[in-house]
């Protein structure tokens, strides 16, 4: 089991590195080249906190979301992304440190039972960090087909306009293999947790099992003298 959850925290570290591309991303939705036979000259890119616009020949130009305005970006659904992103990377370092703390190449639980435990702590942080991701990012990908198409803010120097073809851009299908990841690990650290609690009541069982432990204050017991 050990070798499997050592496997499982690897990939942990994985999810968590996808993760944070997630968050800093600009590339959650990405305009169509092709828009109803019409070549667009410049490619735009949407992120949590940036938008981006690529001439063909030139170089990407980005502004800060933030000028919008925090009531222009919740009604796009941006501020519940970026709040379930945080959540969920929050709770896939916490999972990670307890996985870590489970394997047996730390000291940080010293018994089987603490090991157990950190293990179950770490499965329900991936749970958390995988349905936060997974929340996310698909919230996103139906706000990105069916609503961005008539997305139109403006502020500063800056505009969107309705109108543009929005897809789904590369940081939506690393959310979703985030995701898909984070809820594996949880699985192979709850069973690990399982093992190790039965484990640790087998151990105990035996430790006070009366056959094999005896007291150095018993006395011990003296044969009866036969009488002839």
């Amino acid at each position: 089991m050990g070798v499997i959850r050592t496997i499982g925290i690897a990939f942990s570290f994985l999810a968590v590195c996808m993760t944070f591309y997630c968050l800093g991303s600009t590339h959650w939705a990405t305009s169509v080249s092709n828009n109803n036979g019409i070549q667009t000259t410049v490619e735009k890119s949407m992120g949590l906190w940036k938008y981006c616009e690529k001439p063909t020949n030139g170089n990407a130009q980005c502004q800060k979301l933030s000028q919008f305005g925090i009531a222009q970006l919740a009604q796009y659904g941006f501020i519940g992304f970026r709040v379930l992103v945080i959540i969920g990377l929050i709770a896939a370092l916490a999972g990670f440190v307890s996985g870590v703390a489970s394997s047996d190449a730390v000291n940080l639980a010293s018994t089987k039972k603490q090991k157990g435990q950190a293990a179950g702590g770490a499965a329900g942080c991936f749970s958390i960090a995988g349905v936060m991701i997974l929340a996310a990012t698909s919230w996103a990908a139906n706000n990105i087909i069916r609503r961005w198409k008539n997305m139109q803010m403006q502020q500063g120097s800056i505009s969107i306009n309705a109108g543009t073809q929005w897809t789904l851009g590369a940081a939506i299908y690393t959310g979703w293999c985030a995701a898909g990841i984070f809820i594996g690990v949880a699985l192979i650290m709850f069973i690990g947790c399982c093992s190790e609690s039965n484990d640790g009541d087998e151990d105990e069982e035996e430790q006070f099992h009366p056959g094999y432990q005896t007291s150095e204050y018993s006395v011990p017991s003296q044969k009866k003298p036969d009488y002839v």
